[in-house]
């Protein structure tokens, strides 16, 4: 399928129902995300701090950021994402009480996904360390389309003092973000989910919440952001 969609064009149809397959760094978790085609998820890249303080948490800020500090996802609905190997290699982290729910691989500290902490939510937000690398860029840029927008910043100056440009209102990403939820609601496309139990609704593996302290110690870690 790879081969395929590598003689393919740059953006493929809206109307096309294709597959991104996904796996750590080190391969022991592995999945495939169906159904992505450009009208079915919102790709973009966030600047915020907390997304920041996650990558510094794993201990590998270097690799998953980009020069200003940025994280790039592809949002979707749970019911279209599958882990089909390395189940017990899940882990799951809160940067607070009432944060996302950051779910890594524990066995090589790479990010997985996105979630809010309610099951009955359609939204998952995949990133991009977990897409698989063996899937060059011109055929993710293929499956997924273009990024929407840069949101959230205003990230850090680049090695270069240069400063990204974020896009303080991009009504047309909100619009489209707000359709595709909706869409997945009717579907009810909040299940099956790779994260939550599908009887109570429960995480798949416990959270780990960090102190204040132990978020401080991140914060102190991270380049002052833009001004």
């Amino acid at each position: 399928m790879t081969q395929a969609l590598d003689q393919e064009p740059r953006y493929a149809p809206a109307s096309m129902s294709i597959e991104l397959p996904l796996r750590c760094t080190c391969g022991e978790l592995r999945g495939l995300a169906r159904d992505v085609g450009p009208s079915r998820g919102v790709r973009l890249t966030c600047y915020c701090r907390d997304c920041q303080t996650y990558a510094w948490f794993l201990g590998r800020a270097d690799e998953l950021l980009d020069p200003h500090g940025g994280t790039e996802v592809f949002q979707l609905a749970p019911a279209r994402v599958d882990l089909t190997h390395g189940h017990d290699r899940l882990a799951c982290v809160r940067l607070s009480p009432n944060g996302l729910m950051r779910w890594y691989a524990g066995c090589c500290n790479t990010p997985v996904a996105n979630t809010l902490d309610r099951p009955g939510v359609p939204f998952v937000g995949l990133v991009s360390s977990f897409w698989d690398p063996a899937v060059d860029q011109d055929a993710r840029d293929a499956r997924l389309g273009p990024r929407r927008a840069r949101v959230n910043g205003p990230g850090h100056p680049g090695p270069d003092g240069t400063m990204v440009a974020i896009d303080r209102l991009p009504m047309g990403t909100i619009m489209h973000s707000l359709r595709m939820l909706a869409g997945a609601w009717i579907r009810r496309e909040h299940r099956p989910s790779p994260f939550f139990e599908p009887d109570t609704g429960v995480p798949r593996v416990t959270p780990h919440v960090l102190t204040k302290a132990e978020r401080t110690a991140l914060l102190d870690q991270l380049p002052a952001p833009a001004r």
